[in-house]
């Protein structure tokens, strides 16, 4: 009888103390705030451009080059939670506790990859690739999404930072659904209204000027949005129409983070007319999603390239007739899954281009890197149907004709990318 009466008894007291503490957190609850890095539990190395989601809300953001992050928390009901993933490491579940914090360290442990013993079972590459377009309205939503995004661009002259801007953006986007290629001009005129909510801009003025029409390249605002293929698929790996200017091979694989997925790596074929891609695909067994897409310019493109380099030239520190060569690098884009839908994550780019002067064989290198980090998703039809996107602004202007004045508490509120060391001090020399 006893021992009945002290469960009773504590079964009463946890009923009475557990809405206390909900309570005490919902009365008590501001902006959180956390900063920290993610590092391999083995090697204590950071890990680049891990995902960090909060389970149950499409809120979320990545780590920079370094491993490093910085999230906002509010309207919370509860102690947050993290989900953090990264592709070959097992997703740890992270509860925070419901105060600022600075310093995180965040372990993830590496998962190993199993490959079958049969790398094609059943479906070619090509295949896979046509279920993943025709799953596409269901597996990303064919009603439009509102997204809330971080973006930062760096222009870079000889590898000296000439230009550095950062912004928060919110881009409406008109759905995920099949058309055909002949409707890619019009899909691109419904789709990617932006709005640019704050950013900064540090440019060296002088080094940018003497780039002349060369150095004028600047992304718009909504042009970020355009690399994703999954919605803009026609005329890119995705369409079947490009395959015959592509090999495909194929091998399926078991991570223990993501389950089976099918890795697609593709290039330009041996002869093939014309300046195409290589890169690689992931797209997910199950739901045939496409998880990452990352494409660089076929080296098999260089011939081609060499034939038509010299038909548009530029004037450099008032020098003619400069010629640009064949631009290099890599765009990487990544897909997860938030609120039931796949959904756009991140979008990287870093490119560079040798500009030649052919008189006195003067060479000079310009540089973009960009990273896009989708923070909020949206498909709240009020929301949606309030938002006021500027198409003319989103296009045709730079970002230092339109930030303002920099606010630097503005960006407390919103999740970002922290800045890497090296990166940091290349921007303080900017500002001196």
């Amino acid at each position: 009888m006893g021992l009945q009466f002290l469960k009773v008894f504590i079964f009463s007291a946890i009923q009475l103390i557990l809405p206390l503490c909900t309570a005490e957190w919902a009365q008590s609850q501001e902006p959180l705030w956390i900063q920290g890095i993610v590092v391999d539990s083995i090697t204590g190395y950071p890990i680049p451009f891990a995902s960090l989601s909060v389970p149950g809300t499409t809120r979320g953001t990545s780590t920079n080059e370094e491993g490093r992050f910085s999230i906002a928390f509010g309207g919370l009901s509860s102690p947050p939670v993290l989900l953090i993933a990264s592709l070959g490491y097992r997703t740890n579940r992270k509860e925070l506790p419901p105060e600022n914090r600075s310093n995180l360290v965040i372990q993830l442990q590496p998962a190993p990859i199993q490959l079958t013993e049969v790398e094609i079972v059943g479906l070619t590459p090509e295949e896979v690739i046509r279920r993943a377009v025709s799953k596409i309205p269901g597996n990303y939503g064919k009603d439009s999404v509102l997204l809330t995004s971080y973006v930062r661009v760096r222009k870079t002259v000889n590898q000296k930072l000439a230009e550095f801007a950062e912004a928060i953006l919110e881009d409406l986007k008109d759905g995920y659904y099949s058309y055909g290629r002949n409707d890619l001009e019009k899909k691109h005129e419904r789709s990617n209204w932006p709005a640019l909510l704050k950013g900064r801009v540090i440019s060296d003025t002088n080094l940018v000027k003497a780039m002349g029409d060369a150095g004028k390249d600047a992304f718009c605002l909504s042009c970020y949005f355009r690399d994703d293929l999954v919605e803009f698929y026609p005329r890119s790996i995705l369409d079947e129409k490009e395959f015959k200017h592509h090999d495909f091979f194929m091998k399926e694989e078991i991570k223990e983070s993501t389950g089976k997925v099918y890795h697609i790596t593709f290039d330009q074929k041996d002869g093939v007319k014309g300046r195409f891609w290589k890169g690689e695909l992931l797209i997910d067994a199950d739901s045939f999603a496409v998880r990452r897409i990352t494409i660089s310019p076929s080296l098999k493109a260089f011939d081609q390239y060499e034939k038509t380099k010299t038909d548009r030239r530029f004037t450099i520190n008032k020098k003619p007739g400069w010629i640009r060569e064949m631009p290099m690098g890599h765009t990487e884009i990544n897909y997860s899954d938030k609120g039931g839908y796949w959904c756009l994550s991140t979008i990287r780019n870093d490119y560079y281009t040798i500009f030649t002067l052919p008189e006195t064989g003067q060479k000079i290198s310009i540089g973009y890197r960009s990273d896009m980090v989708v923070t909020d998703v949206s498909r709240d039809r009020s929301i949606i149907r309030n938002f006021r996107g500027n198409r003319q602004t989103g296009v045709g202007q730079r970002w230092d004709q339109i930030v303002g004045s920099p606010d630097p508490g503005f960006w407390s509120s919103y999740n970002f990318l922290p800045v890497e060391r090296a990166l940091g001090a290349e921007i303080e020399k900017i500002g001196k």
